[in-house]
């Protein structure tokens, strides 16, 4: 389980994962490094399979997560 979600009118980003999740997400950032481009990680919904569509506590959690290396 991965997901992202904003806490304090957008101040404030949680990232909650399980062990699953971190290894995901280190996946992810491993392969992007020195990459210069971006990844983009959705939830079912929104076309990929990589977040969660709720956050462990039951709250919505963003559909996709757009992560950049460099000036892309």
């Amino acid at each position: 389980m991965l997901s992202f979600s904003t806490k304090k009118s957008g101040h404030l980003i949680q990232v909650d994962c399980d062990d699953a999740g971190i290894a995901k997400l280190i996946d992810v950032l491993s392969q992007l490094r020195g990459s210069g481009s971006h990844i983009h990680l959705r939830t079912p919904p929104a076309g990929g399979n990589d977040l969660s569509c709720e956050t462990p506590f039951g709250e919505e959690a963003a559909t996709e997560v757009i992560i950049t290396h460099g000036g892309d």
